[in-house]
């Protein structure tokens, strides 16, 4: 079965608890559960967020969604790199879009690559073309404890019939994998990295 996820396509609005959010950059750390494919298992996923996506760069994507389909959405976040996504200590994976925004349960957070996540294609066993977006979402409840959500490794978006934003995953056993653990972990800045070199 196909898993979709309905995105609302109204752009988020940051600025009613910006001043709560942690400064950037933001960096959590927890564990990924792989429960399909070459091997599965438990595997450490780390996630870096240098900036959050503003509407000017939402409402671009969107409209080259809209007019481009999925080649032109793929073009246009290639644009922008807000952060990277760590599987595993291998290749990081560059983050394109991310955004944040409160829930009644603690604070939600949203993030896409404009490729799949490598262990998708170990699944089905061929390049996943067609499903050319990586998606991860999860939440940080409010009392403080870790956060948890799920990955997509390669998903498909486009309007639906209604004109909202669906995003699918592959039909070929790729179920959304959950992400657990995470907890906020010291972030280095640009600065800091340029020093070290």
């Amino acid at each position: 079965m196909r898993h979709v996820i309905r995105v609302a396509s109204a752009a988020v609005a940051l600025a009613a608890f910006a001043q709560e959010l942690p400064p950037l950059p933001e960096r959590f750390a927890g564990t990924l559960m792989v429960m399909a494919g070459r091997p599965t298992g438990v595997v450490r996923i780390a996630i870096t967020i240098e900036k959050w996506t503003t509407d000017e760069e939402r409402k671009r994507m969107l409209t080259a969604l809209e007019q481009k389909q999925t080649d032109g959405l793929v073009r246009e976040m290639e644009e922008y790199n807000v952060g990277y996504l760590q599987i595993d200590q291998k290749l990081r994976y560059p983050i394109r879009t991310a955004a944040t925004w409160m829930s009644p349960k603690g604070r939600m957070v949203r993030i896409a690559t404009a490729r799949p996540i490598s262990f998708a294609e170990d699944m089905t066993g061929f390049r996943s073309l067609d499903y050319p977006f990586g998606v991860v979402e999860f939440l940080l409840p409010s009392d403080g404890s870790p956060g948890e959500g799920t990955l997509i490794a390669a998903t498909q978006i486009r309007f639906n019939e209604e004109g909202r934003i669906e995003v699918k995953s592959m039909p070929q056993s790729v179920a959304p994998q959950q992400v657990t653990n995470l907890v906020p972990e010291p972030a280095k800045s640009k600065q800091k990295d340029k020093k070290a070199k």
